[in-house]
């Protein structure tokens, strides 16, 4: 190994633990996206291999900064200067067969759908209510009503009913496993405050509606049983199957220790 390479996974080890060390997803995610604006196609791509190859290990330090780096990657490719580059990554992986990389920047449709808003299911009476008054019930605290707005096809109200403190952890796993979903709606559930929660990720991976990209973000989260059950569902995307595939072979055959874990030289 150069004395370059060196260099690079000391950096790399530098930017994981500074990112650990930052309280919330959010400042993980403003900081890692000036560290990408900086770096060139190729040291990006050592980053998120050392990251990806962490999580896969389920390593505390790569799991816990994992939302930071989906969320920079999603916000990157809505953004013209950083998507010109994650572009550029995204080739680089590809030739070098970094499958690991390559669809964590992917942006492909879900197995289903996606479906328009009109076209999703819904309670007709509550749907006949304008959207102000149905956001205002949303923030309520009638079981009835809640029941029905968790068919609501606006994102607008949904928003409102995951910050209700009413709401239960069941209920958003109603929520997020309903099928047809629409893309928008899997969207708002993994900003909340229950995009953390185990059993909603599980949830939201194993609905084929569900955006691509982002079954393909949450997998790393995933515990070895419910990887081996994504891995045999045929109704998911094969990308999603295939990550869960590759995820279950870095755990049964693990390499060496990740440069994150490693002590300082």
């Amino acid at each position: 190994m150069t004395d370059r390479d060196n260099q690079q996974m000391r950096d790399w080890k530098k930017i994981v633990r500074q990112l650990g060390a930052l309280p919330e997803t959010l400042m993980r995610r403003e900081v890692l996206i000036e560290k990408l604006q900086v770096m060139e196609p190729d040291q990006i791509l050592g980053l998120l291999t050392e990251v990806m190859n962490g999580v896969a290990k389920r390593s505390p330090a790569h799991v816990g900064i994992l939302d930071a780096v989906h969320e920079a990657i999603f916000l990157g490719q809505q953004q013209g200067p950083i998507y010109e580059l994650l572009a550029e990554v995204y080739r680089l992986a590809r030739e070098e067969n970094n499958d690991a990389v390559a669809r964590l920047l992917v942006i492909a449709k879900p197995q289903r759908g996606p479906i328009r808003a009109e076209d999703a299911p819904g309670d007709h009476e509550m749907s006949r209510l304008t959207l102000g008054l149905r956001k205002f019930l949303a923030r309520g605290h009638d079981r009835t009503r809640l029941d029905r707005l968790l068919f609501d096809c606006d994102p607008a109200v949904v928003r409102n009913l995951l910050r209700n403190p009413h709401l239960t952890e069941q209920d958003v796993v109603r929520l997020t496993a309903r099928r047809p979903t629409q893309v928008e709606i899997q969207r708002e559930v993994y900003a909340s405050r229950w995009g953390e929660r185990y059993r909603i990720r599980l949830a939201m991976i194993c609905n084929p509606y569900t955006p691509t990209d982002l079954s393909l973000k949450l997998l790393g989260f995933l515990l070895k049983k419910d990887l081996a059950m994504v891995r045999k569902d045929t109704g998911l995307h094969e990308q999603v199957r295939a990550e869960a595939q590759r995820l279950i072979d870095e755990r049964r055959n693990p390499t060496a220790e990740t440069v994150a874990d490693k002590p300082e030289d």
